[in-house]
């Protein structure tokens, strides 16, 4: 794993996030109306809180969305938290090509991963990429 840039607005983002949720955040980014908060593992209650008021209350205040990601150390388990509540078929981590597929044999569950114009696989290989410099397809 290779070190993150945060820009300032990321680094400020993120210590609001770590001074309301107590948590230490270890990686943030905002792509269009929603933010997405990458955590320690066995943090992400912590950051919802209870009954989620940790996550209502940083949505009021910024107007935008949250999604909390638990962060894995394996490849696989990361981005299976980061495409929860779908589930795949399986993912498997191409050798040599730097690469790594999602396969599904299910239409809806592929067009949702992929997204309209392909947004939602655009956000998967942001967060793949600055962890593990890894890209994502769909197949």
């Amino acid at each position: 794993m290779r070190g993150l840039k945060l820009s300032q607005e990321n680094l400020g983002l993120s210590s609001f996030l770590e001074r309301i949720t107590r948590t230490q955040v270890k990686d943030c980014f905002t792509e269009d109306d929603t933010i997405y908060v990458v955590v320690e593992p066995g943090q992400l209650g912590k950051v919802v809180g209870k009954g989620g008021s940790n996550i209502h209350r940083i949505q009021e205040e910024l107007h935008k969305r949250v999604r909390v990601i638990e962060f894995r150390e394996h490849l696989a388990d990361f981005i299976k938290n980061i495409i929860y509540p779908l589930t795949v078929q399986e993912i498997v981590e191409e050798s040599g090509s730097g690469s790594v597929i999602i396969r599904d044999s299910n239409k809806k569950t592929k067009s949702l991963l992929i997204g309209r114009d392909g947004k939602n696989l655009a956000v998967i290989n942001r967060m793949v990429k600055r962890f593990f410099n890894t890209e994502v397809k769909v197949m």
